[in-house]
């Protein structure tokens, strides 16, 4: 290594490390023009997208004239904007340029290289030139419906914003600027969430070679500079530099940090003390972020979710050659990384985890390394760990520790400073749960509100909605299994001549006929073969099959070695591989987005619905002021609690206003067209957080005007990431919003559903139980919602107007039906999602496909009655918490269509009941009948038997007739109507709306 101090070597080029970030992220900024597309779309023109920064002005060379004097003497070439014409030549430059050839090569990976001349067959056309999501969905026609970045003068508004950013980076490059604050704002302002480029580029396309492009301009930009960094800075680094065959050779590690957030939930006695910990535990991890994307400018950010972050890092040379980070000088880097690390979290009370991978040309073994942090952090305190103290501040200013008082109730490891009171917190963890209170006051937060008294309904319950995606396989690559780049019937069919002989390939049975030549071939390498020529434009550069073959299947977690295996199992491999989905970093970060945006997607849906309701005041606040009868004060930010028609009426006191502002649904309080001045001149008794004694308040002014705090939304989200949302919100809106949810699922999963389980849990309960017991419940939800993957078998397949409706039976005997998009927006049949995995038997249609581990794969089109299909099943449960010892109990769990089914059964329930005494009676006597019949060994008579004696009890108590009762029946039979009528009834106390009671 050059210096003993490797981590003051990246900080003293920070400014070059970030200019060649800044280089990666608008190498392929010609792309984002609307010529671009028309160009792969069928209509030809003159624009040439690697000539887009001709309109820089200055140029590049100018505006960056710094960057080659600073390091690196003989490495940069002799003009700037061979970053951005040479990024993707094949021969591999001798200088930084070919890093950021390998950079781009990993980031974008577009299915294996297939020939064009054997692929062109999958372009679009400018009619039909769609951006999807990874799982297949259509999102947007881009030529057709343009975003902003392809409308008129689009890629000069982004010109003009690249030649702004970097003549910012050289003005704090000539300042001198030692501060972080500075070009961490400088990289937000470029790149963030809400910045021009970053929004124009995630409405374009990287790639237009396939009809179902998913990776987005952006995805492959971030990617491929963020390694482009990892690299330079590995250089950087190094003792010496070895320029040769950079795109071959250079490789990555990837950098893991984690939390365990299990401790802190644990230990939640409010809400407040979870969200606390919560939001430091954030700002730690944006802290890390900063550490390693700006201060060192080490790599970039891949994954986050609330418990991991991942990071790109220097790899070492996959020949050993010099210009690259060894394991042994990567491991001294990671203990600077560490005491760093530490220092960012010494007020958290676990120790974070750093974790390092081996050098790969892959992401895919991130995701086994963030599962190893997320184990190894359920233990609170895995390694040695010094836990922050409380600390109180003395009358000469200085801080001391609290060595006396009562232990603290949350935390339990600290003591409070006060053994009069065993509720008291101690300082930090007080610190945490007033936290939300202080940004709530300063208007540092939506409109969310963070009082639960506010989320709780008229009834005065409210839920916690956990939504779990299952993510992982597909951060990992092993449920990219499933999707082809190019299904080999296809590839035959558009490809009957190979170099002047016919193709090989037998058009009936492909995937036999392919293994079964690439097995006649692997034993001698001819890189003119005319088979592998028309199956991989790499194929004719490499020198044996060993190394073709480690390229091929690189992209794989754990990867078989070349020489364990046989002939035909080698063929296995490169015939799977060869024509399945790549799992390219750029699509393995789409993957991270887009189940992120799915979540935010629903945020956003729940919000609405949680807002809208008939009476004005469930999402308004007051401005109270008020006097004690007892003349006392009232103390800063403190909350009071009271009830006032006969509903709770809670206020936290601002002392620099001398005011109260209400925290409770106050739709309880007033009615819709009633006026607030009604409370105006009450008197009632409150109580506080730290006094239980009754105080009695007069209230002597009453307005509606309040700023920032005047409206809010009745919820409280407490995790969202690509892997789970966790949300508080009435429970009125519970059931609607769990129906969306998975509405909005089979919207945009539809083309994987069976490998792409949501999981949805409820967990329902009054407002004064404790939190811990509530999050305690959602936790073992989430535990018995992941269950094992299960075998359907086809009973009927309809095919129509594009789409595949299966009729299935599930495991447990009842029926299901899926429809599946099976056509591509442009007419085609989309012969690359709607995959299944088939249980036993072998090849049988065409477009079958095998892995080498034995499953068969089948397009949905093809499936037939009695086809057993291996499924990871979406499910639902939910739970009420009448007592805290409910959370114990097992929950009951159902397939998710269920929560379209029971919301079926109480429209008919509501349609045919005559009253809800009728019902109440009709529920009672089928309850009681159940209990007194039927067990887990009743007979298949008893289970007729009562099921008579519903059909009776329906008819006569409720009226049921014909197609309703016969519906409702069925819905008895299969538990349906049971679980609908409790939980409408016990849970949500619903009404009908025209009873007579």
């Amino acid at each position: 290594m050059s210096t003993t101090d490797p981590l003051q070597t990246l900080r003293d080029h920070r400014a070059v490390l970030l200019a060649c970030e800044a280089l990666g992220w608008f190498h392929m900024a010609g792309k984002a023009h609307p010529d671009f597309l028309r160009g792969h779309g069928g209509q030809s023109n003159a624009y040439k997208y690697k000539e887009w920064f001709s309109a820089l002005n200055p140029d590049i060379d100018a505006q960056l004239s710094w960057l080659s004097s600073t390091v690196f003497a003989n490495g940069w070439p002799s003009s700037l904007t061979s970053f951005w014409s040479d990024f993707d030549e094949g021969r591999s430059k001798k200088n930084i340029v070919g890093l950021l050839q390998a950079a781009h090569a990993m980031a974008s990976g577009i299915e294996k290289n297939h020939p064009k001349n054997a692929s062109g067959y999958l372009g679009q056309d400018v009619t039909h030139m769609w951006r999807t999501s990874p799982f297949g969905h259509p999102e947007r026609n881009l030529l057709a419906q343009p975003p902003a970045i392809l409308q008129p003068r689009g890629l000069q508004t982004i010109v003009d914003e690249i030649a702004r950013i970097l003549d910012k980076l050289s003005q704090l490059h000539s300042s001198s600027c030692v501060d972080v604050a500075p070009w961490a704002q400088w990289r937000e302002d470029a790149i963030g969430a809400g910045s021009v480029t970053r929004q124009a580029f995630l409405d374009t396309l990287a790639e237009t070679r396939v009809p179902n492009n998913d990776v987005t301009l952006w995805d492959q930009s971030f990617v491929a500079a963020a390694l482009f960094k990892s690299a330079v800075a590995g250089v950087m680094l190094a003792s010496n530099m070895n320029w040769q065959d950079l795109k071959k050779t250079t490789r990555w590690r990837v950098l893991t940090v984690g939390v365990g957030t299990k401790y802190y939930e644990d230990r939640a006695v409010r809400i407040g003390d979870w969200a606390g910990a919560h939001a430091q535990i954030e700002r730690f991890f944006d802290d890390v972020c900063r550490l390693i994307e700006v201060d060192l400018a080490l790599g970039g950010l891949v994954y986050r979710d609330g418990q991991t972050l991942a990071f790109t890092f220097p790899g070492e040379r996959m020949d050993g050659g010099a210009g690259s980070v060894s394991d042994s000088e990567a491991d001294d880097i990671k203990k600077a990384l560490d005491e760093e690390i530490d220092q960012l979290g010494q007020y958290l009370d676990t120790p974070p985890i750093v974790m390092m991978s081996e050098s790969t040309r892959s992401f895919i073994a991130m995701t086994t390394q963030l599962q190893e942090a997320r184990h190894a952090t359920r233990v609170p305190l895995h390694r040695s760990w010094s836990v922050p103290s409380a600390l109180r501040t003395d009358r000469k200013g200085f801080e001391r520790e609290i060595k006396n008082g009562h232990t603290c109730p949350v935390c339990l490891v600290r003591r409070n400073g006060d053994w009069s009171d065993k509720q008291k917190t101690c300082t930090l963890c007080d610190k945490r749960r007033r936290g939300r209170l202080r940004a709530w006051l300063n208007d540092d937060v939506q409109q969310d509100t963070i009082w639960i008294s506010e989320v709780a309904d008229h009834n005065d319950r409210m839920a916690l909605l956990t939504l779990n995606l299952g993510i992982d396989g597909w951060l990992d690559g092993s449920e990219i299994d499933g999707m082809r780049a190019q299904s080999i019937a296809d590839w035959r069919n558009n490809k009957p001549v190979l170099k002047n002989r016919a193709n090989p390939i037998e058009p009936q049975y492909p995937m036999r006929s392919m293994v079964a030549e690439l097995t006649a071939r692997v034993s001698v390498f001819d890189k003119e073969e005319p088979l592998m020529r028309g199956l991989q434009d790499g194929f004719q550069h490499d020198s044996s099959w060993e190394d073709f073959f480690g390229k091929v299947v690189e992209d794989r977690s754990s990867a078989p070695k070349w020489l364990s295996l046989s002939d035909r199992d080698k063929a296995a491999w490169l015939a799977h591989q060869l024509f399945r989905k790549n799992a390219s970093p750029g699509r393995v970060h789409r993957f991270w987005k887009s189940a992120e945006a799915f979540f935010q997607q629903l945020l956003g849906m729940i919000r609405e619905r949680a807002s809208a309701h008939e009476n004005r005041w469930r999402v308004r606040r007051l401005v109270v002021k008020a006097t004690r009868a007892d003349g006392g004060s009232w103390n800063d930010r403190e909350t009071y609690h009271a009830t006032w028609r006969e509903a709770p009426l809670g206020l936290v006191y601002r002392q620099s206003t001398n005011d109260f502002v209400t925290i409770t649904n106050l739709a309880r309080c007033f009615d819709a067209a009633e006026s607030c001045r009604v409370l105006d001149g009450q008197q009632i008794e409150v109580t506080s957080d730290t006094s239980k004694s009754p105080v009695s308040m007069i209230i002597t002014a009453v307005e509606e005007k309040i700023g920032h705090l005047g409206i809010y939304q009745p919820i409280i989200p407490l995790e969202l990431g690509p892997r789970r949302f966790r949300v508080l919100l009435p429970l009125e809106v519970a059931d609607e919003v769990a129906r969306a949810a998975a509405t909005l699922w089979e919207e945009q999963f539809a083309r994987v559903w069976s490998r792409l389980p949501l999981r949805v849990g409820l967990v329902a309960f009054p407002r004064m139980t404790p939190f811990q017991a509530v999050i305690e419940a959602a936790r073992n939800i989430e535990d018995d919602l992941k269950q094992s993957e299960e075998t359907w078998r086809v009973a009927d397949v309809r095919r129509r107007d594009g789409v595949a409706c299966v009729r299935w039976v599930r495991l447990d005997g009842e029926s299901e039906l899926t429809c599946t998009p099976t056509r591509l927006p442009d007419g085609r049949d989309d012969a690359h999602y709607p995959y299944l995995s088939i249980e036993g038997g072998g090849l049988r249609a065409p477009r079958d496909f095998q892995h080498p581990d034995g499953r068969v794969y089948r397009h949905v089109s093809d499936l037939r009655p009695g086809d057993g299909v291996r499924v990871r099943p979406s499910r639902l449960s939910n739970v009420f918490l009448d007592s805290t010892a409910r959370r114990f109990a097992p929950a009951e769990v159902c397939y998710l269509s269920e929560v379209h089914e029971r919301a079926a059964v109480w429209e008919l329930v509501r349609d045919v009941a005559p009253s809800m005494s009728a019902l109440r009676a009709a529920l009672r006597a089928i309850e009681d009948a159940r209990d007194r019949w039927l067990s887990e060994s009743s007979t298949r008579d008893a289970q007729e038997t009562w099921l008579v004696f519903v059909r009776a009890v329906l008819h006569d108590q409720l009226g049921a007739r014909g197609a309703a009762l016969d519906s409702l029946v069925d819905a008895a039979r299969t538990g349906v109507l049971l679980r609908a009528l409790r939980w409408q009834l016990q849970v949500l106390k619903q009404n009908l709306e025209a009873n007579d009671d």
